[in-house]
């Protein structure tokens, strides 16, 4: 009787037990699948705004290019001295860079405005060029339209800024105007010259936004389940996808602004509109995720080894999310970079093989130019290539030098004579340095050619005022020590041992660039038992020498 009686007070308790169990079952399901869908949600979330974030640093740093990049550069300011043909190349290049300009202006103090206009897209105030024009820059003078551009640039001018920004109508078309004053002395009371450019917000409102919307879909790997979108100030959609279906919004706003926003922060004209356009992304459900919700709703055992899970998955997450915006960062401006550079010359070369193919070019003279600057463009083109073909070697351990003696100063020569086309064209002065009796350095010639046509070109791009290239080789005990010097912008000190590490470019570089010459060159003489070391001076200019192991009496 005690057994009995013990079994039916046990029963009771089982049976309570497993009703508990089972309620804690489905509770513990209902929470992880609510999770789920939480974290899911937040994920999709997420991605939309990676999105959405990287449509608009895309718009905004072309958008703003134009005057950071073009009009700021110096070879601008030799319109001073120099006829209006002498710029048609700069212009050119911008040309094909950037779609948005549809002209470019210039003048000097007592000169007329000269219009730089596209040769395939003029403006609708112009006259059409004939179609047997051997380049793809038209230069007219078109009083109407410099009227009133000039009007209104002189009142920026006795404002004393340096750039003047507006909007007005040409031929019935809505234009926003950005142009550089220069002026003769430091308190701004006589100009010099002035640069611009003109945009034609019906044109850009048509191609333009589609056009780039479409590009950073296809850069970043955008999931089909969103839509991208850019809307106006008036809430009218401008580019995307005409039936972006249903789902929740994602919206970040940027400016309608072909200009850096910063230039005009202080002091705003008071007759510019200051428009905000927006970027939307809209994300749905993930049918597959339905599925499995439905899934783990039936089987309880299941969710709940998944609520189980929840928190370890919640901190991989967290984790992914983070890697994940630091690698969107980084291919964002990596992309952004190596697009612009591919774009240039391969513009510029296919721009010119249209002209040569039209047979819109005869003499001999122009020919030996538009040859000249084929091989110039060509050569900027395959050296972009074998730093991303070096880079992907690199990273292969299985990759295998080929080592011999190498005669430093025969090498040195070698990559000088490469950029002798540039180095002229850009005015630089060129110093060679040998000590006598220079030992051979054993290495890879490929590998070291590289290595320093990666130096000589950033020597080349990052100086802007003093043109200067000085290389210097000496024997330091058992190495050789290869100095290439400039004089150009410099690196901050802080920034000195991150511009090796791949992908970083420092906040003086500008734009243009992919920011693997250093790291690949920073390989290559580690791997040929050598180092690389940088010295620099903001404003001064930089100094990098490579320290590579001699090869004494033909013994390594």
């Amino acid at each position: 009787m005690r057994r009995f009686s013990f079994s039916r007070t046990l029963t009771p308790g089982l049976a309570a037990g497993v009703l508990v169990s089972v309620i804690a079952l489905i509770a513990l399901a209902s929470v992880g699948v609510r999770g789920w869908r939480q974290s899911a949600a937040s994920l999709a979330e997420r991605r939309a705004h990676e999105s959405a974030n990287l449509l608009v640093r895309a718009l905004s740093r072309d958008m703003r290019g134009v005057q950071t990049v073009v009009l700021s550069s110096p070879r601008w300011d030799q319109f001073v001295l120099d006829p209006p043909n002498d710029v048609g190349t700069l212009v050119a290049s911008a040309f094909a860079r950037y779609p948005y300009p549809e002209s470019f202006f210039a003048w000097r103090a007592a000169d007329p405005v000269v219009f730089f206009n596209r040769f395939d897209r003029p403006p609708a105030y112009v006259d059409r060029p004939p179609a047997d024009v051997p380049f793809p820059v038209t230069i007219a003078h078109d009083p109407d339209a410099a009227r009133p551009i000039a009007a209104r640039i002189r009142r920026d001018a006795d404002s004393r800024r340096t750039f003047s920004v507006f909007e007005l109508r040409l031929a019935g078309d809505r234009y926003q105007v950005v142009a550089r004053i220069l002026y003769r002395d430091a308190l701004r009371d006589h100009v010099e010259a002035v640069f611009g450019f003109t945009v034609n917000l019906k044109w850009v409102r048509e191609h333009y936004f589609s056009e780039v919307t479409r590009q950073v879909a296809r850069i970043g790997d955008t999931d089909e389940r969103l839509a991208l979108a850019v809307i106006d100030d008036d809430g009218v959609q401008v580019a995307g996808d005409a039936n972006p279906g249903s789902g929740p919004v994602l919206r970040e706003a940027f400016p309608m602004a072909f200009f850096d926003p910063a230039a005009i922060e202080l002091d705003p004209p008071p007759d510019l509109p200051r428009e905000r356009w927006t970027v939307s992304v809209r994300y749905a459900d993930d049918p597959a995720l339905r599925q499995a919700i439905a899934g783990a709703n039936r089987t309880l055992i299941v969710a709940t080894v998944a609520a189980l899970s929840l928190g370890i998955g919640l901190v991989l997450t967290l984790r992914a999310a983070r890697a994940n915006a630091r690698l969107a960062d980084m291919r964002s401006d990596f992309v952004s970079a190596v697009t612009h550079e591919i774009k240039t010359p391969i513009a510029t070369i296919r721009a010119i093989g249209d002209t040569m193919a039209a047979g819109r070019v005869s003499e001999p003279r122009t020919l030996g130019e538009y040859a000249g600057l084929v091989v110039q463009e060509s050569k900027r083109l395959g050296r972009l290539v074998d730093n991303l073909l070096a880079f992907a070697r690199l990273t292969d351990a299985t990759e295998v030098y080929v080592f011999e003696p190498i005669d430093p100063r025969e090498l040195v020569e070698s990559v000088v004579n490469t950029f002798t086309s540039q180095l002229t064209t850009a005015g630089f002065s060129v110093r060679r340095q040998f000590e006598d009796e220079l030992p051979d350095v054993r290495g890879d010639r490929t590998a070291l050619e590289l290595l320093f046509d990666n130096l000589v070109d950033n020597a080349i791009r990052y100086s802007a005022g003093t043109k200067l290239l000085e290389i210097t080789v000496r024997r330091a005990g058992h190495a050789v020590d290869v100095t290439v010097r400039d004089e150009g912008v410099g690196i901050p000190a802080d920034e000195i041992p991150q511009v090796t590490r791949k992908f970083v470019r420092g906040r003086g570089a500008g734009s243009g660039g992919s920011g693997l010459g250093l790291a690949i060159a920073t390989r290559i003489a580690a791997d040929h038992g050598g180092n690389l070391s940088i010295r620099s001076e903001v404003g001064i200019g930089t100094s990098v020498v490579i320290t590579l192991p001699a090869v004494d009496g033909g013994a390594a």
